[in-house]
């Protein structure tokens, strides 16, 4: 059933919030309380089960890692770590220094233990985190050295062109807290890592997995602590998560600005129409958003009021929204979308260029291949596929799709039964996409195709694109400037062991281009690979690649240290600090 919102549902809802809005009082503008607009909730807070862009917003703010991504640079740079590791001779081990002063809640220092468990808990057999685990997969050992208990060594099993990066995706636990029978101490990474636990252990190292998995981990406020400047207080299911100031933070005398904390409290509130956004920034009652609609934003800077109140822009970014087709249909999908003629007719269908100008108000670029311009590895050389109908419909008929029975949709025998091509799109609930769901529905009908939509909320998507359980999907990526690891997305590993690559592509010789990419460590070489790989995924069209979008970020003038980043989130949420000189353009009014 399409549960998708009609236009006069959505706008009876709108009326209903003005009405009710004009029965709260204005909220205090002087209270250091930083909103923060968000579309959807994270699907949980676990620190290695989950992984998605929501919870590494919260994560900015509660959690830390041994190294991280500076908003600022686009680099990264040490956080728990003295310096960025150091690797020795052999090119396979890193050396680690954690620096001092560090401390958990409870007051204890954090140990080189806590980061053996950590990692541990990562790769641990049974822990519910495909996604993370796959980045994983070259470590080998960790071993803390016997005279300076501060360092650490990190052995790779191989040479990996980026190996210390794999460091900032790690949240670090406190060993204590999350094993208190100290089942994973007695374990080594070799016997985890290949699932190899002495028979004597199995049943304790089942309780732990268990508990360590359970969704109150993921969603129970006392339950989702860290080395961060805040704790997150009280999640409100579908409608806030709030983040406190710790009062005796160990850190609270940095001068990083990754390790400020000037808000008393941030509050992460959910809200998914956007009419419903532009009526919240109107009254002043979110102070920063980077959701917004390219209508919105263009709308709202047209008044006065907005520009005084805050601060907007569109900021680019390296996240690119694309249509993924399952190549590798499952469980009695039907298989639409097995041969290449048919993915690339869906390119030349989809009208891109009129989603740009129409949705996106021209605030975004085409693009042919999932590394963007301004990374390192682009290929500029890939042609755009535009939209042609006619183009569309000749490799339709290849592909042996026809309409057979005259009711303008096509249709193609599949063992022994007349299919019509009427597949299922699933794609996020939000007001935006819905909008471009109906322009590429309309558009695949004059091609004889029928389009089901299928709107679902972020987890229920999320859940089904792990599954495999769709037949097409709009999605969006998020990277950076860093360079770029197609492992994740695109190796064929990555399809069978629930990973990210939702849609099932890869062949024998795609993945050994990954495979040889990512052991070199000569970024020339690591190019002209990197490139090879995107025209072979172009030539195999899995996903049909939009637009690369600009972000439209809005933050209130009442806090200082607005700064706009390309990497997400786009802004340092903890380095916002009240503004007292708005506080007396305040009283002046």
């Amino acid at each position: 059933m399409n549960t998708c919102k009609s236009p006069i549902i959505a706008w009876l809802s709108v009326i209903l919030i003005c009405l009710l809005s004009a029965c709260i009082d204005k909220r205090d503008l002087r209270d250091n309380t930083l909103i923060v607009h968000i579309l959807a909730e994270p699907k949980g807070l676990h620190p290695t089960n989950n992984n998605d862009a929501y919870q590494k917003m919260i994560f900015q703010c509660t959690q830390k890692r041994l190294i991280m991504m500076d908003l600022a640079s686009g680099k990264m740079v040490p956080d728990l770590l003295e310096s960025f590791p150091e690797i020795l001779s052999d090119s396979l081990t890193y050396r680690c220094k954690l620096r001092s002063g560090v401390k958990w809640d409870d007051g204890s220092d954090l140990k080189a233990e806590d980061i053996v468990f950590s990692l541990k808990a990562i790769v641990c057999p049974g822990v519910n985190n495909p996604d993370i685990k796959s980045i994983f997969k070259n470590l080998e050992d960790v071993i803390i050295d016997p005279i300076d208990r501060q360092v650490f060594y990190v052995k790779m099993k191989e040479r990996y062109f980026d190996n210390a990066s794999m460091l900032s995706y790690a949240v670090v636990i406190q060993e204590k807290t999350w094993d208190r029978t100290g089942i994973l101490k007695k374990q080594s990474f070799s016997t985890l890592l290949n699932d190899k636990v002495l028979e004597e252990d199995k049943m304790l190292l089942e309780q732990f997995v268990s508990d360590f998995n359970h969704s109150d981990k993921s969603r129970v406020p006392k339950f989702l602590i860290g080395l961060g400047p805040y704790q997150v207080s009280d999640w409100q299911t579908g409608s806030s998560i709030t983040l406190t100031k710790k009062k005796n933070w160990w850190g609270k005398t940095s001068s990083r600005i990754s390790e400020k904390a000037f808000p008393d409290r941030i509050i992460f509130r959910v809200i998914r129409e956007m009419e419903s956004v532009v009526l919240a920034l109107k009254r002043e009652e979110i102070d920063v958003t980077a959701e917004l609609s390219a209508a919105a934003l263009i709308r709202l800077q047209e008044k006065d009021y907005f520009n005084e109140n805050y601060k907007s822009d569109y900021v680019g970014s390296f996240s690119y929204t694309y249509m993924g087709m399952n190549m590798r249909p499952e469980n009695g999908r039907t298989p639409y979308f097995t041969d290449k003629r048919v993915r690339r007719a869906m390119a030349h269908v989809l009208p891109v260029d009129e989603i740009i100008a129409v949705i996106g108000k021209g605030k975004a670029n085409r693009i042919a291949g999932f590394i963007q311009p301004g990374q390192l590895e682009y290929d500029p050389k890939l042609p755009l596929l535009n939209y042609n109908l006619e183009n569309a419909r000749n490799l339709l008929e290849e592909a042996g799709w026809k309409d057979t029975d005259g009711d303008n949709i096509r249709d193609k025998i599949i063992d022994g039964k007349r299919v019509p091509f009427s597949f299922g799109l699933s794609y996020m609930i939000s007001p935006v996409t819905s909008e471009m769901v109906r322009m590429i529905k309309a558009e695949f009908y004059k091609a004889g195709i029928e389009v089901r939509t299928e709107p679902m909320e972020f987890s229920v998507f999320y859940q089904n694109a792990f599954a495999h359980n769709f037949d097409a999907m709009l999605g969006s990526w998020s990277s950076s400037a860093l360079p770029e690891d197609p492992r994740q997305i695109w190796h064929s590993e990555s399809w069978a062991s629930g990973g990210s690559n939702f849609v099932g592509y890869g062949s024998a010789y795609s993945d050994s281009l990954i495979e040889v990419a990512n052991k070199e460590l000569n970024m020339a070489i690591r190019k002209e690979l990197l490139q090879e790989i995107q025209r072979t995924i172009y030539e195999e069209q899995p996903y049909v690649f939009l637009f690369n979008a600009t972000r439209k970020v809005a933050a209130h003038k009442r806090f200082k240290n607005i700064s706009f980043h390309v990497e997400r989130p786009h802004l340092q949420l903890n380095n916002l600090e009240l503004n007292s000189d708005w506080d007396k353009n305040l009283q002046n009014k």
